[in-house]
């Protein structure tokens, strides 16, 4: 049997004792007896009615304040001060004052449509100028690869990470960056001249982390599992025919990245 919230005296009496425990005297109504309930994990036995009757004067006093701004809705509050302002101002005004605030109205209005057009162009401008950086340095990159004989798809990410595009008073130019980020300097005996992007591919076919990406003597290609003797330039360490456990181990090491490629490219052939 559910327990009754709240009973009065009568049905009290009619309780069994063990029953009658479970109430107590109701604070406000000494006829009264309430169940005595505690509170667990914010769920009580409480007198709500005075609640309700509060939520109904604020959602009252609510709707009144919402019908007030109503009219006002859609006007944006710093913009009708700065207006009310603005004619206060202009109430002792002359006909020449009134002129001249007409002016500077229409000129502000101008420089605010100017100002956004100047946005407008610049992000439009920030935007060629990230594509011209990725072509101008992607083709040089390229070009550059296939004089030595790589393979652009794999060498490609490793050449476009140490270049930028760079403003000169002849025009974009592309420049080789060491690991900090500063121009770097070309690696013949004696120069001073910044590092070509050829030089760079030159550099990076002399170490064993970029060997397997350039095609070794007698080789077809990289990745074509056979060629050169000796070192793992123009072979594939994952190819079935040039299959090489420490040249793997090695690639890892030094690139993974592109010691998964080549492992992918070796799989795709069989």
């Amino acid at each position: 049997m559910a327990l009754k919230a709240i009973i009065d005296q009568a049905i009290y009496d009619s309780l069994a004792d063990n029953l009658k425990s479970e109430y107590k005297k109701h604070t406000g109504d000494a006829s009264k007896y309430i169940l005595d309930v505690a509170s667990v994990d914010n769920f009580a036995l409480e007198d709500v009615q005075g609640l309700k009757s509060t939520l109904g004067k604020v959602r009252k006093e609510l709707e009144a304040e919402q019908a007030k701004t109503q009219a006002f809705s859609g006007l944006d509050a710093t913009v009708a001060r700065e207006a009310i302002k603005k004619l206060e101002e202009m109430k002792d005004w002359t006909p020449d004052d009134k002129v001249k605030g007409q002016i500077e109205a229409l000129k502000k209005q101008l420089e605010d449509k100017h100002k956004g057009e100047l946005d407008t162009i610049s992000s439009e401008n920030a935007l060629l100028l990230k594509q011209l950086e990725k072509t101008l340095i992607e083709s040089s990159a390229v070009q550059a690869i296939v004089a030595e004989k790589g393979n652009p798809t794999l060498l490609l990410p490793h050449v476009m990470a140490q270049a930028k595009m760079k403003k000169t008073d002849k025009g974009y130019i592309v420049e080789v960056v060491d690991e900090s980020g500063n121009p770097a300097i070309s690696p013949a005996s004696g120069s001073t001249a910044p590092m070509t992007i050829a030089e760079l591919v030159s550099q990076m076919k002399t170490k064993d982390a970029f060997a397997a990406a350039f095609a070794g003597s007698g080789a077809s290609g990289v990745g074509a599992g056979t060629g050169g003797k000796g070192g793992s330039g123009g072979r594939n360490p994952f190819a079935k025919a040039t299959f090489n456990l420490t040249e793997q181990a090695k690639l890892y090491k030094e690139n993974p990245e592109l010691a998964k490629q080549l492992q992918a490219q070796a799989g795709n052939q069989g």
